[in-house]
């Protein structure tokens, strides 16, 4: 404490009436609180970076506002940030030692945002799903059909609340097959991962509807090939994210979809979250021996019904995310029409065209949709994409920020 410095975190403006704020809150969902900061206290924020002691805060605060803060004014905004966990902080690491530490022995993975994003009780959770398939946003309710499984979908991970008759668009064909998937391969966007392609878990997924089981015997498949291939390092690496699954809301969300319409069959799950590919913009993926990866689980279910998921949303644009200005209808439409040109690789199974499309404007859009994508495409090899749902959906009070979305079906595999 005695050179503060504030861990990783989301911050956004914020109005209240007509005074501004920012917002700080955890990605991680290791601390849930969020914190919002007067415009003085978000001047005096931006020196925790660790290098500053605070006596040094108090006097580059002076340096640059020519005002001075006192010391007990700046304790006080410490001790507020850190009972919030938002420090990096002794507070902090036994807090997180302690979650870890849990989630570790834990034989399964329980639903973080139940309560939260969606109703805890089951009867609830599904009179809202069954709901996002009301005409006029959503498809119609689902009927059973004679028609055959879908290969793979593409699937937003946003709220509900706000995309909910998208995901109704992505699932339907799935409610309506007659035939069911013994494995179903969710890759979800890791929003914390950074150093990883991927983090692997044994655990079960726990929703109000009833749990997926995870196929262990897979992972452990996955571990065994990549520790044969890559050595002891590459392969125990696979866990090293592992407790990004607790609080990760992007495969959560679709194992309460899967239950809702699996519930009464026995399918198992293969979930796996995605890093950020980041670091690819100026690497060649493939020179990557991590990805191999997804070429040993595309051999190790070769034989199996899988159904793939890419738990995937496109752009964060607007202030919410870091741009100075807010979104115009104008913006929208030629918002569209970018996420409408990236998409057609996707459409055709074209994952290096997909990769390509993101990474030669740096993710400017951030598009955290880019490696569950990325990775399912390269994993089935599937051609022949059919959009059926995009939409953009506001992203704060002020519907100046958006995050746009797209359900895909794939209905075969290629050939």
């Amino acid at each position: 404490m005695e050179r503060p410095r504030l861990r990783p975190l989301e911050a956004f403006p914020v109005m209240e009436g007509n005074e501004p704020f920012l917002a700080l809150r955890d990605p991680s969902g290791l601390a849930e609180s969020l914190v919002k900061l007067p415009p003085l206290a978000a001047a005096v924020v931006q020196l925790f970076d660790g290098e500053w002691t605070r006596d040094e805060v108090c006097a580059e605060f002076l340096r640059r506002y020519s005002r001075p803060l006192g010391r007990d004014t700046l304790d006080k905004l410490l001790a507020q940030l850190d009972d919030a966990l938002l420090l990096d902080s002794d507070r902090f690491r036994n807090h997180s030692a302690t979650i870890f530490a849990d989630f570790g022995r834990a034989a399964d993975r329980k639903p973080h945002l139940a309560g939260k994003s969606y109703p805890r009780d089951a009867a609830d959770l599904r009179r809202m799903l069954d709901g996002f398939f009301d005409p006029p946003n959503g498809p119609g309710k689902a009927a059973k059909k004679d028609g055959g499984l879908p290969k793979a979908i593409v699937a937003p991970h946003v709220d509900f609340p706000r995309g909910g008759p998208a995901y109704a668009w992505a699932y339907k064909p799935l409610a309506e097959a007659a035939d069911a998937p013994d494995l179903v391969v969710v890759f979800g966007t890791n929003h914390n991962g950074v150093d990883q392609p991927f983090a692997l878990t044994k655990k079960d997924y726990v929703t109000p509807l009833g749990t997926l089981p995870t196929d262990g015997a897979l992972v452990d498949e996955l571990v065994a090939r990549t520790k044969a291939r890559a050595g002891d390092k590459i392969a125990d690496a696979l866990f090293y994210d592992e407790h990004h699954h607790r609080a990760e809301h992007s495969i959560e969300f679709q194992s309460v979809w899967l239950n809702y319409l699996y519930a009464d069959r026995p399918v198992k799950l293969l979930p796996i979250l995605t890093g950020s590919f980041a670091n690819y913009f100026e690497n060649d993926p493939s020179a990557d021996v991590r990805l191999a990866l997804l070429s040993d689980l595309s051999e190790l279910v070769a034989k199996r019904r899988v159904l793939f998921v890419a738990a995937a949303d496109l752009a964060h644009v607007g202030p919410r995310y870091g741009d100075p200005d807010p979104l115009d209808k104008q913006d929208w439409a030629s918002l569209e029409k970018r996420d409408q040109a990236s998409l057609q690789p996707v459409l055709r199974g074209d994952a290096k065209g997909w990769f390509d499309e993101i990474a030669r404007e740096q993710n400017r859009r951030r598009v955290c949709g880019l490696s569950p994508i990325f990775s399912m495409l390269a994993t089935t090899k599937l051609t022949n994409g059919k959009l059926v749902a995009y939409a953009q959906c506001p992203a704060d009070e002020r519907a100046g920020s958006v995050v746009s979305i797209a359900s895909i079906v794939f209905e075969k595999n290629a050939g």
